[in-house]
């Protein structure tokens, strides 16, 4: 009997990029904050653009991960009681743009583009810190969901 990966010490690989995608449909799409005054409700409206590398790899049975993603997301701002409105009802609707969102990192550069500068200040400091933790979940979560499908 010939054992091709004893002890799993060899790279094995696993593309989790369609994983990835499904992942932040699922965690982002609809996601929403209500500000802190609760007169405005923050939301994804539609992830634009999800694209890059994502990968789950095991060395020496180890499981390692390592992405280098770009997102963009369109993103609304409603009045709270218009919640059941549509879209074309927004206060005001923007993008929000991450041009390296990587596995070495916590602090990644998040772009406001289309906002008035009060809103902008608003989605800072009121949605952005909702959202980060979601995306710094996202590794914990890709290692334990692949890190299984590696061993052999």
């Amino acid at each position: 009997m010939v054992v091709l990966n004893p002890n799993n010490w060899h790279w094995v690989d696993k593309n989790t990029l369609p994983w990835t995608k499904d992942y932040f449909n699922e965690k982002l799409n609809d996601f929403q904050v209500v500000t802190n005054d609760k007169s405005k409700i923050i939301k994804i409206n539609q992830i634009d653009k999800i694209t890059g590398d994502s990968n789950v790899s095991q060395r020496k049975g180890k499981p390692i991960c390592y992405f280098d993603l770009q997102m963009d997301f369109s993103i609304q701002i409603i009045n709270d009681e218009q919640e059941e409105q549509e879209a074309e009802d927004a206060i005001e609707k923007g993008t929000l743009s991450i041009p390296e969102f990587m596995h070495d990192e916590d602090s990644f550069e998040m772009k406001l583009t289309g906002f008035s500068k009060d809103i902008e200040k608003i989605v800072k400091d009121e949605f952005l810190p909702s959202f980060n933790n979601i995306l710094l979940q996202y590794q914990d979560d890709l290692i334990t969901s692949h890190s299984k499908d590696l061993q052999h």
